[in-house]
């Protein structure tokens, strides 16, 4: 029983990582915004305003006419249940090597009818079940999330009229261990059936397996049009944009070990067929931002993302949501600084929850950011910031970019980590 349950555990965290599960994020992994805290409602520029605050587009800096970002790439890997630790240390505790070798002294002594035997082998056997339970159990609910994600941008500014296409791709999910109590509960049947044990009973036999590897992701494509113009409303000029798009959802849902489900995959078979787990859906969805610039370095920024809402089951009836995201935000710009600061309105679910719990793989997120880039001759650009998350301040992380812009081409880095997870990101493009 235990060497399966172990075996699920492995073939859900390698089928994850080869199916790049993948979490996604109020913003994108754009480098600058990324290195910056993901700040950029306020101080976004033409090349990434499509993906934060499409109003940027007409309230963008001055000297930009035209902006060509390709490509974005970005990557995240989280583990904020230590469940890599826990996997290393069940292994290396060897609980199940343990249990198979004093049980098979226990039915070794019964066959034999050797009753000395089973007494030396009763305590050995005790412990190993007892050890094995506890190692089980803390592997329990632990998950593992990445993130993946891939895009160009084109942005055109203007106060007249500015426009950005982007086309955006990346998959959200991961992986978790569901350790069931039932399973628990037979192996503590066997520990406390040995205190009467006798050479004419037969140990208690392997029960049906529940215990499950849940693995679910979605592969998201979206294309969005940005069109942005500056308005003077009672003698303010008010930029406003929206960003109507195209959103193409396919999902993927497994359950990995369960033997009493028929519909889970078979630890037997050693095969995943992704189209059994798969499920389509498509649908548009709108954003709508504003900002001000006041004209001294302030500008100010609103803006609401998925604004219709996205709402689908997986094929094992598990909930598929993206939800309105309101964010507000604020920056101050001179020649050689950029500072930004923004604000999540809303606290934002985990994108696939349970049908049951309503519970994510990864946790919910309401972040409050801080970003400050210094340019340096408009060539070299460092960047740092800091995203503390309100409702779960042990997912907060610090981040770090530099960008090179020689003669309007820019490469862009950044990275961001923390105890329990690290993400990198990634662009080149145009900037005139």
């Amino acid at each position: 029983m235990s060497k399966k349950i172990l075996q699920a555990m492995v073939c859900g965290i390698l089928f994850v990582a080869a199916g790049s599960a993948v979490a996604a994020p109020f913003s994108s992994f754009e480098p600058r915004s990324y290195g910056m805290g993901g700040t950029g409602v306020a101080s976004g520029t033409s090349a990434n305003a499509g993906f934060f605050n499409p109003s940027l587009l007409a309230a963008a800096h001055k000297e930009e006419d035209f902006s060509l970002a390709f490509p974005i790439i970005g990557v995240r890997a989280a583990d904020p249940d230590d469940f890599i630790d826990a996997i290393d240390d069940f292994d290396s505790s060897n609980y199940i090597d343990q249990f198979d070798t004093a049980r098979q002294a226990i039915d070794a002594a019964i066959t034999a009818s050797d009753v000395a035997a089973l007494n030396n082998a009763r305590q050995p056997m005790v412990e190993a079940t007892n050890n094995l339970i506890a190692g089980l159990g803390a592997l329990n609910n632990k998950a593992l999330i990445a993130e993946l994600e891939a895009g160009l941008v084109v942005g055109i500014p203007s106060k007249k009229m500015g426009a950005s296409l982007y086309v955006r791709g990346w998959v959200v999910g991961g992986t978790q261990a569901v350790i069931a109590s039932a399973d628990l509960a037979a192996l503590q049947t066997i520990a406390d059936s040995l205190a009467t044990l006798t050479v004419a009973d037969s140990l208690t036999g392997d029960p049906l397996l529940t215990s499950a590897i849940d693995v679910r992701f979605a592969g998201i494509s979206e294309v969005g049009l940005s069109l942005a113009r500056e308005f003077n409303i009672a003698g303010h000029d008010i930029a406003i944009g929206i960003t109507p798009k195209y959103v193409s959802i396919e999902t993927y849902d497994f359950r990995i070990g369960d033997e009493s489900d028929p519909t889970t995959v078979s630890l037997d078979d050693a095969e995943i067929d992704l189209d059994s787990g798969q499920l389509d859906d498509s649908g548009v969805d709108l954003d709508i931002g504003i900002a001000k610039d006041f004209g001294n370095g302030w500008k100010a920024g609103l803006v609401v993302k998925n604004l219709i809402g996205q709402a689908f089951k997986t094929v094992r009836g598990n909930i598929f949501e993206l939800k309105p995201q309101a964010r507000m935000g604020v920056s101050h710009q001179t020649e050689w600084t950029t500072i930004a600061f923004d604000l999540d309105l809303i606290e934002n679910d985990p994108i696939i929850k349970d049908k049951d719990t309503g519970l994510g793989f990864d946790n919910k997120t309401q972040y409050a950011a801080i970003g400050v880039e210094f340019d340096m001759w408009d060539v070299v650009q460092l960047r740092a910031g800091y995203r503390h998350n309100m409702s779960d301040s042990d997912t907060s992380i610090a981040t770090l970019g530099v960008g090179l812009s020689p003669f309007g081409v820019h490469i862009d880095v950044a990275a961001a980590g923390n105890t329990d997870e690290i993400g990198v990101s990634f662009q080149t493009g145009f900037r005139f």
